[in-house]
């Protein structure tokens, strides 16, 4: 694999700056070390996902047509507001918190872990069916639900169920159906 140094620097980047940043917002809270570790975690995946040229929400063994951008453009809003609202659970909305023991956070930690190395298991798998694909969304299932319980949010986990589970059943919905289409 060619090493591309402008993808690895601007990781590195942006490693650096939110791991500044978000050691110097969380850190005036209560119970604030696993969920920063957590969030450095989730950055660190997904700087990942960047530099290998990975959209972490949807199967990258369908061509680009086969995709669905309405879908995957209200996911990506939903994540990344997931993720502002998890850091505001922390900072503003304590009330908002499950437990508040560091506990939660540990096994958001955990199941952050899961749902990576089930994502990754799901996009190495060579057979591209419709067990490979409910799989791959299993995992961003766990990844999201990983969010409410690092960030110990209440919250994020009605979040997460109202609008992130119908749209990963929408997405799973519709790569399954591109299957059959492909199929026929």
């Amino acid at each position: 694999m060619k090493l591309n140094f402008k993808r690895l620097a601007w990781d590195i980047f942006v490693l650096l700056y939110a791991g500044l940043f978000f050691y110097n917002c969380l850190r005036p809270y209560e119970n604030w070390f696993f969920p920063y570790l957590y969030t450095m975690l989730l950055v660190l995946w997904l700087c990942k996902e960047y530099y290998q040229k990975n959209l972490f929400f949807q199967p990258t063994h369908f061509p680009n047509e086969a995709h669905n951008y309405l879908l995957r453009g209200l996911f990506a809003l939903f994540f990344y507001s997931s993720f502002v609202f998890g850091i505001a659970t922390i900072v503003w909305w304590q009330r908002y918190r499950i437990f508040k023991s560091p506990l939660l956070p540990l096994a958001g930690i955990f199941l952050l872990g899961l749902g990576i190395y089930q994502r990754e298991k799901a996009l190495h798998m060579n057979v591209k069916d419709k067990a490979t694909v409910e799989k791959f969304y299993e995992s961003l299932g766990l990844i999201i639900f990983s969010m409410a319980l690092g960030y110990d949010s209440y919250f994020l986990l009605i979040y997460g169920l109202v609008i992130g589970v119908p749209l990963i059943i929408l997405q799973m919905q519709h790569y399954i159906k591109r299957l059959q289409i492909k199929a026929n």
